[in-house]
């Protein structure tokens, strides 16, 4: 995960890119594990609050407690798996140095006072202002306005309006749940320099927008790889039987009405033997090495997956008696291994009918398995209807 978070902060130019886990409450990021985040430090707030709004995203100006705690805009994203139970928070932070600069310079330019208000993103530790992202205090006293007039409801077209000569306009950004507001003396060129204005913050607003879909990528990208590890069997290194099962029902969907496949089910001849005579961590090493053996065999022609104890499950995109053959060789493989105890299986193996479910074609796979064992284990049967 360190390589991959790592990886989008290289290639995006992001300052930070992490993880928080809801269930250990972890804070990962490109350089590895950070802290322990806690709902009793006012520092791990903006995590808390997110999580209260029920919502998909949010972006925050918060200190980044990783790069020397600089003043960083946040993109932050909700993480669940297909049950929408939620994993965590992924996210990505630049310093706000460089959308200040810009904007320091457009007030330069024009001759405007420029102040950012967030009305509807998560609340965080950070209760300061910065030179124009600024508490709704500070904006109204900025601005010379009432703090209801910073939390105003406006749609993005926006809404303006003269005291004097000092004109004000106020425009909201949904995407960002900021109030942007500008005010200026120069009453009689103040829709020309607000339309020049609007531009060129609509074009920042996009370059924030294009961050959350990158982030949306990897929120996406990031679930199915912690989905995937949380359903690798631990001794083997494949497919449980909870992720083998997704696989053979989303390839039922895609591939097998389409192509010949093969479905095969064995199990390690005399495993208890292995465990009564050489221990438990033997017969470990037996299961990892029938694993790593059949993973080898069927390579990018099929997938694998262990069903439980000695029971191993797999898919072969090919007829019957071409998936036989694959399967005799991880047979002899096996069996060389350990001449003075030889390591064999048992195997049936069926043609897919993607009119059946994986169970109903189990069935039939271990129909032909348990005519392996009667006649004498060691061997591959192939499913004969007759």
């Amino acid at each position: 995960m360190y390589n991959y978070l790592r990886e989008y902060k290289e290639k995006y130019n992001y300052d930070i890119v992490f993880f928080v886990s809801d269930q250990t409450y972890n804070y990962y990021y490109d350089g590895g594990l950070n802290k322990v985040i806690s709902p009793d430090d006012n520092f791990d707030s903006w995590y808390f609050n997110f999580l209260d709004l029920n919502q998909e995203y949010d972006i925050q100006i918060d200190h980044d407690e990783v790069n020397d705690f600089s003043v960083s805009l946040f993109v932050n994203c909700l993480v669940t798996d297909e049950r929408g139970k939620t994993l965590g928070v992924v996210g990505v932070g630049n310093k706000i140095d460089d959308f200040q600069s810009k904007l320091e310079n457009y007030e330069s330019e024009y001759d405007l006072t420029v102040c950012i208000a967030n009305v509807g993103n998560a609340h965080n530790s950070f209760t300061g202002s910065t030179t124009y992202y600024k508490t709704v205090e500070d904006a109204a006293k900025a601005l010379g306005l009432s703090t209801d007039t910073i939390t105003m409801d406006v749609d993005e077209d926006g809404y303006a309006w003269n005291d004097g000569n000092v004109c004000t306009k106020v425009m909201h950004n949904k995407a960002l749940n900021w109030n942007i507001f500008v005010q200026t003396d120069i009453t009689p060129n103040i829709n020309i320099l607000l339309a020049q204005m609007n531009r060129r913050i609509i074009l920042l607003a996009l370059i924030i927008i294009s961050y959350l879909f990158v982030s949306f990528t990897l929120f996406s990208k990031l679930t199915r790889v912690t989905y995937e590890a949380q359903n690798t069997d631990d001794l083997t290194r494949i497919a449980n039987n909870r992720l083998f099962k997704e696989k053979f029902d989303k390839e039922n969907k895609r591939k097998y009405g389409k192509m010949t496949a093969s479905l095969f089910m064995l199990d390690v001849d005399n495993f208890k033997t292995f465990n009564d005579t050489k221990g438990h961590l033997y017969g470990n090493a037996v299961l990892h090495m029938v694993a790593e053996t059949l993973k080898n065999q069927v390579g990018t022609n099929g997938f694998v997956g262990r069903w439980g104890g000695d029971e191993f499950i797999g898919v072969i995109y090919e007829a019957p008696d071409k998936a036989k053959v694959i399967l005799d060789a991880a047979q002899i493989i096996l069996t060389d291994k350990n001449p003075a105890m030889p390591i064999s299986f048992s195997c049936g193996v069926s043609q897919i009918d993607n009119t059946l479910s994986l169970e109903k074609n189990m069935e039939l796979a271990d129909q032909a398995l348990y005519k392996s064992k009667e006649d004498g284990k060691a061997r591959c049967t192939v499913y004969n209807s007759n």
